[in-house]
């Protein structure tokens, strides 16, 4: 009697066959989509707080220190938490099979199939690849999906499952609310350089570069100062101010020019665009590797929200000294 109650009971229905490459491959693709479209007003709303959401280069922040690559890992997380929610479901809805949510989401950070992710193994990959790598991992692991979904938090042991929904619940409040204090308060961004030129190597010339600054966020950035720059050391900052005025260049006894004094920054403020742009007054200095010189980077120091804070912004386009 007890071996009859062992047997499982044939119910006579078959498990769907196992989908295919690309039908495992368009539920991910679809699930992608999702993203974006349930993204898209989160993005405006960090747009409007400063955070460069379609800016180039790699990931959202120019990730140069702790604080910056926090921030986009704390983005990418919860891009990564949301598309593997929306894949798993397309998954399940499509095919009849599944896999869990826990693989779900490393299979995404892995690959970098996922918006806004700038720290994965595969970033900077053609987006087909990272595609494929998905869906196979996908497909391989993929099951049978039950009568009853799997659970997010189905991998998880039952006695954990309450302090890990607590966590979640906790930290994913918390990691946006960083996003946006973070993009809030390092809203600035490259505008315009003036010139892109490459310039012949003479030690001791005097060049100049004006560099216009964007800001991305509604308050004002103010008490703004240059620390330091990165780049070749044959260009050295010598001075930063702003162009003088019309009538401020007397030319001395006996000289066709002067060499007019750049008004100091002063109470220069970034609301949009910055009112002028910055002149950085370069010297060649006296050691030039081979090769062409630039400015890489300036390191600014402002105010904004009544806080100090200091943000490298990449240059794009810089003037350049050909090195003998």
């Amino acid at each position: 009697m007890s071996s009859a109650l062992a047997e499982s009971t044939p119910t006579g229905v078959s498990p769907p066959p196992r989908p295919s490459v690309w039908a495992v491959g368009w539920a991910a693709f679809f699930g992608y989509l999702l993203t974006l479209l349930v993204g898209l007003p989160v993005a405006v709303v960090l747009s409007g707080v400063g955070v460069d959401v379609g800016g180039e280069g790699r990931g959202v922040f120019h990730a140069y220190d702790v604080w910056s690559w926090l921030a986009e890992v704390c983005l990418g997380v919860l891009a990564t938490f949301v598309t593997a929610f929306f894949v798993g479901d397309r998954l399940r809805r499509r095919t009849g099979w599944e896999v869990p949510f826990s693989f779900a989401f490393v299979t995404l950070l892995v690959t970098g199939y996922a918006p806004l992710l700038a720290f994965t193994p595969l970033y900077g990959a053609a987006a087909p690849v990272s595609l494929v790598a998905a869906t196979l991992l996908l497909r391989w692991r993929a099951a049978p999906a039950g009568a009853e979904p799997l659970k997010l938090l189905g991998a998880v042991p039952r006695r954990y499952r309450r302090a890990v929904a607590i966590a979640l619940a906790v930290t994913g409040p918390l990691m946006f609310a960083y996003v946006v204090a973070y993009g809030a308060t390092h809203p600035l961004r490259w505008g315009y350089g003036s010139d892109e030129r490459v310039h012949a190597y003479k030690p001791g010339k005097l060049m100049r570069y004006e560099l216009a600054l964007e800001n991305g966020a509604p308050a004002a950035v103010s008490d703004i100062s240059i620390v330091r720059v990165e780049g070749s050391p044959a260009l050295q900052v010598e001075r930063v101010g702003l162009e003088p005025n019309a009538g401020d260049c007397v030319v001395p006894t006996g000289r066709r020019t002067c060499d007019v004094p750049l008004r100091p920054l002063g109470d220069y403020r970034v609301d949009e665009i910055g009112r002028e742009p910055i002149v950085l007054e370069l010297r060649q200095g006296r050691v030039c590797p081979p090769g062409i010189a630039t400015l890489d980077a300036v390191w600014v120091r402002y105010t904004v929200l009544g806080t100090r804070q200091e943000q490298r912004i990449p240059l794009q386009d810089s003037p350049g000294v050909r090195c003998p």
